[in-house]
């Protein structure tokens, strides 16, 4: 025997049908709407950070090697990608959305040792998006408020190609080094924190020692 609804019953089943797919339609929009959003706003903080960058404060804080969380640190420039994006201090989900950040406990640019970045893939303004289609020799430069230092892709590196892939809990690659390095860290595949992406390249310009004369 087939089971009827009362009218009262068909017009809240028409209702609540229509509400599921109105949110359908509204959720998917803003799914597809949410990577036009981030890079809109990481396109604003850019403005924002790239006049910080240029203040004598900043240049202060970077000498003092005490760049608050968030405030600029350097301009990073990938020339075989197009890219051009300002780094900011830290990897917290605030700094973040401005594209890229420095790990804090890594060295600033030019030291001694490890400097290591990371940066948004597929939102955010997607600095790191073909991050995958850099090469041995590729530069990438890092402008700071003390000057440019410029850095050079190796291969192979400790047994890898470069890039490489590696675990999403693999915190190796941002370990201090014995020379002056810069790694570079984003998620993979696109669109998936799974696992990341790893580029290292090594210090092979700066600006001349003080009282030098160059």
């Amino acid at each position: 025997m087939a089971f009827a609804l009362s009218p009262k019953s068909r017009r809240a089943l028409i209702s609540g049908l229509t509400f599921l797919a109105v949110g359908s339609i509204l959720g998917g929009g803003a799914l597809l709407a949410h990577p036009y959003y981030t890079d809109y706003r990481a396109k604003q903080s850019q403005k924002t950070l790239s006049a910080a960058l240029e203040t004598p404060e900043i240049k202060k804080a970077f000498e003092r090697k005490s760049v608050p969380v968030a405030s600029p640190v350097s301009r990073l420039l990938i020339p075989k990608l197009g890219v051009s994006t300002v780094v900011v201090e830290g990897t917290t989900k605030e700094a973040l959305d401005a594209g890229a950040g420095h790990y804090s406990q890594t060295k600033l640019p030019g030291e001694v040792g490890n400097i290591a970045i990371a940066g948004h893939r597929t939102t955010y303004g997607k600095p790191f998006h073909n991050l995958d289609l850099l090469v041995p020799g590729d530069q990438v430069i890092l402008e700071t408020p003390v000057g440019p230092f410029t850095y050079e892709m190796v291969s192979p590196f400790d047994g890898h190609e470069n890039p490489w892939v590696i675990r999403n809990d693999d915190w190796s690659v941002v370990a201090d080094t014995a020379e002056p390095m810069l790694t570079l860290t984003t998620c993979h595949p696109k669109g998936s924190a799974r696992q990341r992406l790893v580029a290292r390249l090594k210090l092979i310009g700066s600006p001349p020692p003080a009282g030098s004369g160059a």
